[in-house]
């Protein structure tokens, strides 16, 4: 893994600081039955006199319960774009000294000799467009070519459109119930029991894609805005978004001195309109799409709080001089590496690069609640994290299930644990209350289905809200019409692709 990167696993790996934090206290219990697991197989169950295990030690003891096989030296090959080095999360080179890096390595080294197999990625490129459309190709061309293929999660549609893709429900050795699977990724995607593109921890994208609120520590407390104040107001419940607008919406300097409001002055918050604005309705609780028990959806976008909160939003950033509307995406990464942006939206990925050579001090905060109601703070992640599928041209899915299932489960027992003891050596290890944060977080994460078809049968759904803000003379309602009318016309063709195939 390439050293400008460490930057984003140290952050990415704060996930579960907290956690490991609160469970590696001494304890004097003695007496806990454990678990020897360490090919992830040959669990030996023992009484041992031994202290109460921490969070770390949990997962690398979890078995998968996969049996011993010997696959031959068999091929198992992945279909992956090197945009944004997502190959790398299935496949590197060799050992350099790099934590990451080498529990990767390490890991597929793992399963290679546990199961005499040959991992190997098929790199499309870093046009993420091209990899859903080699994954149909060679379906088409009823090609044993990959045994898998990983693709942003926003190109479902391609491949389940194109019927190019095998239910994971059917697919022997995979056990959605383990604690390696995204269940609140792959519950909702899901439908009449037909899962085609799953989420697993082999999809490190899935954590370090999820968006949140970062602030500069520097700026807010020239505003008495210290981190200790804003901590307590997220652990009170009082951190909502009308708290959020008052605390940003003044908070602006002229500090080229022209006299006019550019991106080169500072600012409460900012953004380009564009993905962070995707998550608004996702942490106002207010979902976009509901499955319900008959495996249907239930369209929820349009109600009250929808109408409510585009107008408190549009309020905010067209009266508010605090805000700032940047015009390129993710410019907010720039300007607030630069300090002059208080508060950005941004994924934890940003810390990969952009924040990696940032002079002045910044942490985390969930995005803010709709108001003290709500009970917790959620999120979602950006789209393009990675979603794996099966070609319906794979020879022996069996194979692949048990490969990739070895996969997602060593990779939760010691790729993320190597991310997570980066980041308790890296620069927020004396901050205990950053962790924690992040852990609120990842632990209110929602995926929503509709991201997967939202180019295809779902109209842009899941980029109303973005496009509404974009257009501040758009009338709710009536856009909300036009887009229900073609949701439903297109919905029984979308069911379809859920039926045997």
């Amino acid at each position: 893994m390439k050293s400008t990167r460490i930057a984003a696993w140290l952050l990415s790996a704060l996930t579960v600081a907290s956690v490991m934090t609160a469970c590696g206290g001494d304890s004097a219990d003695a007496g806990t039955v454990t678990e020897n697991a360490q090919n992830g197989n040959d669990a030996v169950t023992e009484a041992v006199e031994t202290k109460e295990l921490t969070e770390l030690e949990k997962r690398q003891q979890t078995p998968d319960n996969l049996p011993e096989k010997d696959w031959g030296g068999k091929d198992f090959r992945i279909i992956c774009s090197e945009e944004f080095d997502f190959d790398e999360e299935f496949w590197v080179e060799e050992q350099n000294g790099d934590q990451c890096n080498d529990a990767v390595y390490q890991r597929n080294e793992k399963i290679e000799s546990r199961f005499n197999v040959d991992i190997s990625i098929l790199p499309q490129g870093s046009n993420r467009d091209d990899v859903a459309k080699f994954f149909n190709n060679i379906v088409m061309a009823g090609d044993d070519a990959a045994e898998l293929c990983a693709y942003v999660d926003y190109h479902a549609y391609k491949t389940i459109g194109a019927g190019s893709c095998m239910n994971w429900t059917d697919i022997e050795y995979i056990d959605l119930d383990q604690p390696w699977h995204n269940k609140l990724a792959n519950d909702g995607a899901t439908i009449n029991g037909k899962l085609y593109a799953i989420c697993s921890d082999l999809s490190v994208s899935s954590m370090t894609y999820t968006t949140a609120i970062f602030f500069n520590t520097r700026l807010t407390s020239n505003y008495d805005l210290d981190p200790d104040t804003l901590y307590d107001l997220v652990r009170t419940g009082e951190w909502t978004i009308d708290k959020f607008i008052e605390l940003t919406k003044e908070l602006y300097v002229d500090s080229n001195g022209d006299g006019k409001k550019d991106a080169e002055d500072t600012y409460g918050f900012g953004y380009m309109i564009c993905n962070p604005a995707d998550v608004w309705l996702t942490a106002f609780d207010q979902p976009l799409t509901v499955v319900k028990d008959d495996g249907t959806l239930e369209m929820t976008f349009m109600s009250e709080k929808t109408e409510s909160a585009l107008q408190k939003m549009r309020d905010y950033q067209e009266n508010s001089l605090g805000f700032y509307e940047y015009t390129t995406q993710y410019d907010e990464e720039l300007y607030f590496a630069k300090g002059t942006l208080a508060f950005s939206p941004m994924r934890f990925f940003a810390a990969y690069k952009a924040l990696r050579d940032m002079k002045d001090t910044y942490s985390i905060l969930p995005f803010p609640k709709w108001d003290t109601a709500q009970e917790n703070y959620y999120t979602n992640a950006d789209d393009k994290f990675q979603v794996f599928s099966i070609p319906k041209t794979a020879s022996d899915p069996s194979f692949v299930g048990m490969i990739f299932e070895a996969l997602s489960a060593e990779s939760y027992r010691s790729v993320y644990p190597a991310y997570y003891d980066v980041a308790l050596k890296g620069k927020y290890s004396s901050d205990p209350s950053t962790a924690e944060m992040i852990d609120i977080i990842m632990s209110g994460r929602k995926f929503e289905v509709s991201f997967q078809f939202g180019e295809d049968h779902f109209a842009r759904l899941p980029y109303l809200f973005r496009d509404l803000l974009l257009s501040p003379n758009a009338k709710l309602a009536s856009k909300w019409a036009t887009v229900e009318k073609s949701i439903n016309k297109k919905l029984e063709a979308f069911y379809s692709q859920f039926e045997d195939q």
